[in-house]
């Protein structure tokens, strides 16, 4: 039985932690959109794990959806690494499903196969993090979040890429991309309650060399360059975010999602804002 001094101890180690976690600042995750290189967003998810860095809210928006709802709901991403690094670009080609070319060129049912073999038929009440997806509602050209309901619904309609998938039809509504109207959500974690933010901001950074473009080139160019200006606008640089930015091209590797180089990447540039998130979370 423990004794009277081995109980107060107790309650002291119990009551020491309450107010460490009280007064630990509330950490947001904006995970930006960006195509293939939202695989990126998994070598900076792995590299706050190793470091025990808990994130308590997370926003996302296009592929930034797709990786925040699967760390949302399981709390790691080893998983989904290694389900990318069985498969080959052969596998990911089999993924694109033309359609009719006045919807968009992928129907995305494929695409939505796997997304939903990924995180199974879940809803927002089953996530472990707090997380709003971000899409554009196409009717009125403003941001859609997305709280409640399935996941792959809200993941469907902020992935739709214009001109590539069709828009997502919604009770009644269709949506957008969500990088259309915010790329890099900061402002939706900090209206969740972060206190601290860590923005992973994937838009074109490096010029890329163009020699005769094709439809799809130019479609994804427009769009990124777009991305990019709204980015650029949007994110606050103050003094409690932190912005995690690729230094590449942007989304002309949109469909490499067989290039695990992205997640390395990724690690490489969390290890480099480590400093900077370590002095802003104490």
């Amino acid at each position: 039985m423990a004794s009277e001094k081995e109980v107060s101890s107790a309650r002291f180690i119990s009551l020491e932690n309450l107010f460490s976690l009280m007064s630990r600042p509330k950490i947001g995750l904006a995970l930006g959109s960006g195509g293939a290189r939202g695989l990126i967003h998994i070598g900076v998810l792995k590299v706050l794990i190793e470091q025990g860095i808990k994130i308590d809210f997370i926003s996302g928006a296009s592929s930034g959806a797709i990786v925040g709802a699967y760390y949302s709901l399981k709390r790691e991403v080893l998983s989904f690494e290694r389900r990318l690094s069985s498969m080959k670009g052969k596998d990911f080609l089999k993924m694109i499903d033309l359609t009719s070319p006045k919807r968009g060129l992928i129907s995305g049912r494929k695409v939505m196969k796997f997304i939903e073999e990924l995180l199974g038929p879940k809803t927002f009440s089953d996530l472990e993090i707090p997380l709003t997806i971000v899409a554009t509602d196409m009717s009125t050209g403003e941001e859609k979040l997305f709280t409640d309901g399935l996941l792959t619904d809200a993941i469907r309609a902020s992935i739709s890429l214009p001109g590539i998938f069709p828009p997502a039809e919604l009770g009644g509504s269709y949506y957008l991309d969500g990088g259309l109207v915010n790329p890099t959500p900061v402002n939706i974690v900090r209206d969740m309650g972060a206190d601290v933010v860590i923005a992973v901001d994937l838009t074109m950074s490096t010029p890329k060399k163009l020699e005769s473009p094709t439809m799809i080139d130019t479609l994804t160019r427009s769009f990124e360059i777009m991305r990019t200006h709204t980015t650029r606008l949007m994110i606050e640089h103050d003094a409690s975010t932190v912005v995690i930015r690729s230094r590449g091209p942007g989304l002309f590797d949109t469909y490499k999602f067989y290039d695990q180089s992205f997640i390395r990447e990724g690690e490489r540039l969390a290890r480099e804002a480590l400093p900077r998130i370590k002095e802003l979370i104490g």
